[in-house]
């Protein structure tokens, strides 16, 4: 991990954290998704992090032409890895203290999205085939229908591909007036801010500005960090977030003696 990379907006009862290379990849399609050599790379970053991997939520993202790109999961315990080995969503939300989730990414926007006052919490992969379909949009109003305002929510966008290095041959919704601001055309494609447009949609929703923090490492240049676009296809590093158990909720999950 680096330490400069970690988001500093949740307050302390949030565990959210960022892996890097050194890490190792927790995510290689090419040798099996949950590749022993592979996994152990999870547990210990979860570990370090002071978490048991039986204790999240391994969310699978699937590409495929069935795919809507915006499948929401509500999650708890019966969901972590201790049960099964993954759940397969674009989106996680949980309200349940000491379920962390976790999500493999290289390039694409992994954000964090936490409600203080109902202590839930979100991990939500933001590629293009998901951006383009708004998940943002949708998480947050599914996550209202839950009972959380959005002015109190708070959005954490991880180290991720930015729009200078974001390149794409094509891009369907170029002539789009949403998409217009977050779309450039230069001579060899087009340019698109994944960022700015979830930011855009964020704000349409509710959200406070300052409560949206996008992270400034750009993925596509800093080789701390897999980069799909930069070649790295087999390797991936991990998002971890989880609302931390209380003291109270520690006792009452321990054994009477």
């Amino acid at each position: 991990m680096i330490a400069g990379d970690q988001p500093t907006c949740f307050p302390d009862n949030i565990l959210a954290r960022v892996s890097s290379r050194q890490d190792g990849t927790v995510l290689d399609r090419a040798v099996g998704i949950h590749n022993q050599n592979i996994v152990t790379n999870r547990t210990r970053f979860c570990d370090t992090n002071g978490i048991s991997y039986g204790k999240v939520v391994y969310q699978r993202i699937q590409y495929d032409d069935m795919q809507t790109y915006v499948r929401i999961a509500d999650v708890d315990e019966r969901h972590t890895c201790r049960f099964v080995d993954e759940v397969a969503a674009d989106a996680l939300v949980t309200s349940s203290r000491g379920v962390g989730l976790l999500l493999p990414v290289a390039d694409c926007v992994a954000t964090v999205i936490y409600d203080g006052v109902q202590e839930r919490i979100a991990l939500v992969h933001l590629g293009r085939h998901s951006t383009v379909a708004n998940l943002m949009a949708k998480v947050l109003e599914h996550m209202h229908t839950l009972g959380s305002d959005t002015e109190d929510i708070v959005i954490w966008m991880a180290p991720s591909v930015q729009q200078a290095h974001y390149r794409m041959e094509y891009f369907d919704l170029k002539d789009s007036p949403e998409w217009r601001e977050y779309c450039e055309y230069r001579d060899d494609g087009f340019y698109v801010d994944l960022q700015g447009y979830n930011h855009a949609r964020a704000i349409d929703a509710g959200v406070l500005p300052e409560h949206v923090i996008i992270s400034s490492v750009d993925t596509a240049v800093d080789r701390n960090y897999f980069s799909h676009s930069q070649g790295d296809t087999a390797g991936r590093f991990a998002v971890l977030a989880m609302v931390q158990p209380s003291q109270s909720d520690v006792v009452s999950r321990s054994p009477l003696v």
